[in-house]
């Protein structure tokens, strides 16, 4: 029954730090007045207000798991008491249930239906969905007939009673409904008349006032609503004046554990970036020039690819590649012949494009290519001494404080990570033999989107390229049709300047998009662990967060 509910509080950073920190809820969605915790199926949100509030919500959790629930959430809170007993059970409900409290003094209960099993530990992915909303208002028998109405039954036969407790839905959720000052189980806490939104599944909402009065609505999200309308699965991230984010979908399906704004997903050519910022670092050394030819700094490699950096990093080098977007379809086909476990370095590539024709004289035209990064990895490594992963950590990540990013193999990725999927049929697979093990020159880190937003910033702000070196990677170096590149990134032109400078990562499993918008700072990352998606998402949230400022 409950997809969303909104609750009030006057301590919003006392009531994040407990929640994301203390009992390692996830954060899908957070701006400057607000955070929205995932509870299984359903999400629980704390807006910021300028006064006190307290309520009482419960969570549903599997039966089976009450014990390991229990003592999880011992570890970390203590549980309320009530005659010397830490636990209920309700004969009625078929349930087991705790109490403990959040630092507004929120009565929260862990309700554990019996009749739900679940395998292994307990975790925050065990909460199946909220269980329970409080609502507490003078007006009781108006606000329970106005929920009636909305085909939501009163449990019992005695139809709303203004000084009980009263439950209205079915099966395992329940609305609360009560007048003030009734005294919550184990607690002291009294009931109180506050603000709060009850979004229900089927997208109706339930508004009580700060009086206590009912008002109902329907949810109006278009950014939610185009989420759902091409199920998305991601991140996406706003960083402005007031920052904005919200995840939605699963990282992994299999065990519904939900994404999270601080998950980390594999963003394919969208690390481009991260080889030409270290390759103009490098021009800045006056280790390399923008002017090198490939077949000179790797002759026994490519001794006949007489094609400049500057060639390499704006795809107009015209030499063969080993994957070419325009022609090709399917990234997957390239591994039925050469197992994807094998690619894990720049050096596994060679023998895919090496020995092929070129595709017309450099310079000619731009072309996209992946074997071109490639290239540029291997004058890293070469250049650097020092494996391109390791190049990139200790150039980028580190300074710009991209502290959850990296290359991970698809076979050891670390937490908080989402593995990407592949639809077929309305069945779904991972992506783990659809890409290389592991991700290099041409694409496939993995960040968050947060970690976007460091880089971005320190890009702009020179801790990753001076002044010089920066405005040459964001002037126009090459054209294609309509749409202008850099050095390792698109650019999108406004008048006479760049509205915004942009990058994008698709591979199977993987959708990406991350923007820059200098003229007010803005950055816009989305992240999805799915094959489509990141860029109509972008259109979106542009138009209605950016182009309306």
């Amino acid at each position: 029954m409950f997809k969303k509910v909104i609750l009030y509080t006057n301590q919003l950073e006392d009531m994040k730090g407990f929640y994301e920190y203390q009992l390692g809820f996830r954060i899908v969605e957070e701006d400057d007045t607000s955070f929205t915790l995932s509870m299984g199926e359903s999400q629980l949100v704390f807006q910021e207000s300028d006064r006190a509030a307290i309520y009482h919500f419960a969570l549903n959790i599997p039966g089976n798991q009450f014990t390991l629930a229990k003592s999880w959430t011992s570890e970390r809170v203590t549980l309320n008491r009530q005659e010397g007993m830490d636990e209920v059970f309700y004969a009625n409900f078929d349930a087991d249930a705790f109490y403990f409290q959040d630092p507004a003094g929120n009565v929260i209960e862990f309700i554990a239906r019996r009749s739900v099993d679940r395998m292994g530990n307990f975790t925050v992915d065990s909460i199946l969905n909220i269980s329970e909303v409080s609502i507490t208002t003078p007006y009781v028998e108006e606000v329970g007939e106005l929920i009636e109405d909305m085909d939501i039954p009163v449990r019992g036969s005695k139809g709303i009673e203004v000084k009980a407790l009263n439950f209205l839905g079915s099966g395992h959720a329940f609305i609360l409904l009560v007048a003030p000052k009734r005294i919550w189980y184990f607690s002291k806490q009294k009931s109180e008349t506050h603000p709060l939104s009850i979004e229900l599944t089927d997208g109706r909402r339930i508004n009580i006032t700060e009086e206590g009065r009912f008002q109902q609505e329907k949810a109006a999200n278009p950014i939610l609503d185009k989420m759902e309308k091409t199920n998305f699965s991601g991140v996406a991230y706003l960083a402005k004046k007031e920052p904005w984010a919200m995840a939605k979908g699963f990282a992994d399906r299999a065990n519904e554990r939900p994404n999270a704004i601080n998950t980390r997903f594999s963003i394919a050519s969208g690390s481009k970036i991260f080889t030409a910022v270290v390759i103009c670092q490098l021009v800045e050394e006056e280790k390399v020039s923008l002017d090198d030819q490939l077949s000179q700094l790797l002759p026994k490699t490519f001794p006949h690819f007489n094609v400049t950096i500057h060639q390499l990093l704006t795809h107009t080098s015209g030499i063969p590649d080993y994957f070419d977007e325009q022609v090709m379809d399917d990234f997957e086909d390239l591994w039925k012949q050469r197992p994807m476990y094998g690619m894990e370095t720049a050096s596994d590539f060679i023998p895919l494009f090496k020995d092929q024709p070129v595709m017309f004289e450099p310079g000619e035209k731009f072309h996209y290519n992946n074997a071109g990064y490639i290239a540029l990895g291997l004058i890293i490594e070469n250049v650097t001494g020092k494996e391109f992963v390791d190049a990139v950590e200790e150039r980028v990540f580190v300074p710009a404080k991209m502290h959850n990013s990296g290359y991970f193999r698809l076979d050891r990725l670390p937490s908080h990570t989402a593995f990407g999927y592949i639809e077929e049929e309305g069945d779904w697979r991972t992506n783990q033999y659809a890409i290389p093990v592991r991700g290099g020159a041409d694409g496939g880190a993995y960040v968050t989107a947060n970690d976007m937003a460091n880089f971005w910033n320190c890009l702009m702000d020179g801790t990753l390229l001076t002044e010089n070196m920066r405005e040459k990677m964001l002037q126009v170096q090459a054209v294609e049709k309509n749409r202008d590149y850099g050095y390792g990134l698109w650019i999108e032109k406004q008048g006479t300047g760049a509205l915004n400078y942009h990058i994008m990562g698709y591979d199977p499993g993987v959708s990406f998009h991350s923007a820059f918008y200098p003229a007010e700072g803005n950055i816009l990352t989305i992240l999805s662990n799915r094959s489509e998606g990141a860029c109509d998402l972008a259109k979106t949230i542009k138009e209605l967060k950016i182009d309306k400022e």
